[in-house]
């Protein structure tokens, strides 16, 4: 059987002085934090070493929070996969964030001495999410540095592979014992009409796209080679990948119920647009396969929750569960489970736009709303179960989910209808 993994959410609200480490109060309570998983059987964690709180002046290395958990983590023989660049937690004074001129090489001088300092450490995640965290800097313009054009958002691509590359080779010199685990998003688009059919073809090329280019894949037979050159990459760019690829040891897949898309035609605004789903899913263990097909690599789950109870939770959980069982049954090296985060987050429901220090109920251990103190429930004790390999997805109970779940679940249920949820037609119970 697989491990199972803990971790703990760490965006820096990048604008507003604040991180999610600090609005669930785990700077305070990160012994508290880190025991919940080693009593529940859980030794392996992805934790942050947040560069923006360490190198909050350029230059300057301020180790005196990080070092207690890290040494507790040492101590108590637990084994982390640190990622110390989590979404936009780059430090303010990194003007155009992944834009500015020398991020790839300042991002690697802060690896460099994290590797220093922690020279035990041997499993790393250079930068979490790469592609849906550049496109939310420059497609989107929701985060900072908020650009909104498809020539802003290649340049941070070439940026932030750049990057990843120079770091990941940085550290198989310095210790051929390291480990890289890639941490992405495991995407699928469907087009609903004939007028999207291009957009999702390109979609699903690009959700590859960050792989590709950090292996040195990216050439002129690519399929976004073309798109790439016409949005601002010289060959001469392109060709640096080539020459300075990194590898990658294992391919760490975040799923949620939003990575699966439908796409229609928006008449009114003349451009695709996100649908409903209504179609059935394809489901993770599928997904997986794509990715584990493209590159022959060890997978792992390294992102999953849901937003709703703990009942629900449990219910996702056990979805997530038969989804992984199968993919670990189907000849793919698989490397692991992560429910992530460990304990409620906040600020998720605002993607992290603002500050409101609001609960988000996605944890395996649930926080009031004064965040001090962690609870217990049924699915803290069922995931500990697992993590100890005293259950499968078999024994983890099923319940129905509420009415506005149900309904964004509808292309999932079908998933769930074998024997084994004992639910007979009450998932399905209302839809239309």
């Amino acid at each position: 059987m697989y491990p199972h993994l803990g971790g703990f959410e760490s965006t820096h609200i990048f604008g507003r002085g604040q991180d999610i480490l600090g609005t669930t109060r785990h700077i305070e309570f990160w012994q508290e934090d880190l025991n919940l998983l080693l009593q529940a059987g859980i030794t392996s964690l992805r934790y942050s070493i947040p560069w923006h709180r360490i190198e909050a002046w350029a230059g300057e290395f301020d180790w005196s929070w990080i070092d207690g958990p890290m040494q507790f983590m040492k101590s108590a023989g637990m084994q982390p996969i640190v990622d110390p660049l989590h979404h936009t937690s780059f430090p303010t004074w990194l003007q155009d964030g992944f834009l500015h001129p020398e991020f790839p090489a300042l991002y690697e001088r802060f690896l460099n001495a994290v590797s220093d300092r922690y020279g035990w450490v041997t499993k790393y995640t250079i930068i979490n999410e790469p592609l849906p965290t550049t496109l939310f800097c420059s497609y989107t313009g929701m985060w900072y540095p908020h650009r909104r054009s498809y020539h802003d958002f290649v340049s941070m691509t070439m940026q932030v592979a750049k990057a990843i590359c120079m770091c990941g080779r940085m550290l198989k010199r310095k210790n051929d014992q390291i480990e890289l685990v890639d941490v992405g998003t495991a995407e699928h688009h469907r087009a609903t009409d004939t007028e999207t059919r291009l957009w999702v073809e390109h979609a699903n090329a690009r959700r590859f796209l960050m792989v590709d280019l950090v292996l040195g894949r990216v050439d002129c037979d690519h399929p976004l080679y073309a798109y790439l050159v016409q949005h601002g990459a010289t060959e001469d760019d392109l060709r640096w990948f080539r020459d300075h690829p990194t590898e990658i040891d294992t391919l760490g897949l975040d799923y949620y119920i939003h990575s699966e898309m439908e796409w229609f035609w928006n008449k009114h605004t003349k451009s695709p647009d996100i649908h409903p789903v209504n179609h059935s899913q394809r489901g993770f263990a599928s997904i997986a396969e794509d990715y584990g097909d493209r590159y022959g690599l060890p997978l792992m789950l390294t992102e999953t929750n849901i937003r709703g109870t703990v009942q629900e939770r449990l219910s996702w959980l056990k979805f997530m569960e038969q989804q992984c069982e199968r993919v670990a049954l189907s000849g793919h090296e698989f490397r692991g489970f992560c429910w992530y985060p460990s304990i409620d987050s906040t600020d998720w429901a605002n993607a992290c736009t603002r500050c409101t220090k609001i609960v988000d109920p996605q944890g395996i251990w649930t926080l009031d709303s004064s965040r001090s103190t962690r609870h217990g429930s049924e699915l803290s004790r069922v995931y500990g179960s697992l993590a100890r390999g005293e259950i499968t997805s078999r024994d983890i109970p099923a319940h129905e989910f509420g009415s506005e779940l149900k309904r964004r679940l509808r292309g999932y249920l079908p998933m769930m209808s074998d024997g084994n949820w004992g639910l007979g037609n009450a998932l399905t119970d209302g839809l239309a």
